[in-house]
């Protein structure tokens, strides 16, 4: 049984820093994101390494390894791409697709972190694999202040907050095992989140997960510049307080605030389920 644990959120929510420290483990392969294979695949994209398809000793077994079960992977990337047209195609290809990346990799926890939960979903009608759906957050100043510096709507970006946030919850609630966790709890209790999440997916916590992620080999596709460090420090993302005027602080307190609530509020019953097994 191949385990997915699929990294639910908004971009600079946390979710690649999350990927590498839950691909750390001895047993865990962090892939970045399924969502970025069509463009992998098609050479729109490199890897974490800065290799192609072609070049990437990791991928280029990934692939080897779809043609040797009888696949083209330029036909499942092109069947991966239409999930919305042919869900069908969509599902076989993407179960290939992950089973292909477990025997390349020899791992049994597969991290993916295409953030929505469209490609969990993708994975959860195969007998061969378990979804595990991770759902990771921040405050709506520190996601406002992501968008800010990026130059995208403020409005758009509490709008998305809300709606992302929804259906991550709505993900979580209807799964046997999830998590759901607070960026800052990650940040001031590393281990602890961890081992929640370890817990969940079926493996011990290994201490270098929090320690020493940064010093190991990525194989990503997609992820922002998070995939690039080096340096395994987690520090709490508190660069709004100097990024937001009053009126943008207020803006993200008055329409992002009940959504925060109510992620928060998963968390911790989420947290008082843990304690009570």
């Amino acid at each position: 049984m191949i385990t997915v644990a699929t990294i639910l959120g908004l971009e600079h929510s946390g979710t690649t820093l999350l990927a590498r420290m839950l691909g750390a483990h001895s047993k865990a392969f962090a892939i970045g994101g399924l969502k970025n294979f069509t463009a992998f695949a098609e050479g729109r994209k490199a890897c974490s390494c800065g290799e192609t398809p072609e070049t990437c000793v990791f991928w280029t077994s990934v692939l080897e390894e779809i043609r040797s079960r009888g696949n083209d992977p330029q036909t499942l990337a092109a069947e991966l791409a239409a999930h919305r047209r042919n869900p069908a195609l969509a599902r076989d290809a993407a179960r290939i697709i992950v089973e292909a990346i477990s025997a390349a990799s020899g791992m049994s926890l597969i991290v993916d972190a295409s953030r929505d939960s469209t490609w969990g979903a993708l994975l959860k009608q195969s007998p061969s694999i378990r979804v595990v759906p991770i759902h990771i957050f921040k405050t709506p100043m520190a996601q406002l202040a992501s968008a800010k510096r990026k130059q995208r709507s403020l409005y758009a970006e509490i709008g998305k907050y809300i709606s992302r946030s929804r259906d991550c919850r709505a993900e979580t609630s209807r799964s046997s095992s999830s998590v759901t966790l607070a960026y800052d709890e990650l940040c001031s209790a590393p281990e602890t989140s961890l081992a929640s999440i370890m817990d969940a997916v079926g493996l011990p916590l290994e201490h270098h997960q929090v320690t020493g992620w940064g010093a190991e080999p990525l194989h990503m596709i997609g992820g922002n510049r998070m995939r690039s460090s080096t340096s395994s420090k987690v520090e709490r993302d508190e660069h709004w307080k100097k990024l937001l005027s009053g009126f943008e602080v207020a803006l993200a307190r008055l329409g992002g605030g009940v959504t925060f609530a109510l992620n928060e509020r998963e968390s911790l019953r989420e947290t008082r389920s843990r304690e009570d097994v």
